[in-house]
């Protein structure tokens, strides 16, 4: 009897490497089996004090009132930015809805060119808004910036603007575009 017992044990001890090979997984299999587990676990949270609403069901509070107003275009003086602004805004969202589509071909010179053209158009948009907030900082009222690769037009609310405004807004423009001096138009708008 003495021997039977021997016998199984030195073989356990024989084969250290199954051995611990069945610990580690059996161990991988317990952690699998935890790591599924919390991750379908939802936990039940219920405030006795709080009011039960469905998921999707409207929270309205009847003293609140929403009004809309939309903004309509008006050339007359600084609503000019405001048009501005929106329909430069809206040809740029033509213009993504196209290359999106572009973006989705299956020919790839097509596609090449739409993310270039996308790139180039998230630059320009980037440094009109650098342009626009760098000539509010530095006491304008209100600028529009239309940046294109070859030229920049800058346009500031103002009566006139005097030799150092206008040399103050092509040095904004050089330092955030790169464009030469001459490929830059600069005008005063009431």
């Amino acid at each position: 009897m003495f021997k039977r017992l021997s016998r199984p044990v030195l073989l356990i001890v024989g084969h250290k490497s199954r051995l611990g090979l069945v610990c580690l997984l059996g161990v991988a299999a317990l952690l699998g089996t935890l790591g599924v587990g919390l991750m379908t676990f939802e936990p039940q949270t219920y405030l006795s004090g709080q009011a039960s609403f469905p998921v999707n069901a409207p929270v309205v509070d009847p003293s609140i009132q929403f009004q809309a107003e939309t903004v309509k275009p008006n050339d007359s003086g600084g609503n000019y930015f405001v048009n501005y602004r929106l329909k430069r805004e809206q040809v740029r969202q033509e213009a993504k809805a196209m290359l999106a589509k572009l973006l989705d071909s299956t020919v790839e010179k097509s596609k090449t060119q739409a993310q270039e053209k996308w790139l180039e158009l998230s630059s320009e948009i980037q440094q009109e808004e650098e342009i626009e907030n760098l000539l509010k900082i530095k006491g304008f009222q209100d600028a529009v910036a239309d940046v294109c690769s070859e030229h920049v037009t800058v346009i500031v609310y103002a009566a006139n603007l005097t030799p150092h405004e206008v040399s103050l807004i092509q040095d904004i423009v050089v330092r955030t575009t790169n464009v030469r001096l001459d490929k830059i138009t600069v005008s005063a708008k009431t």
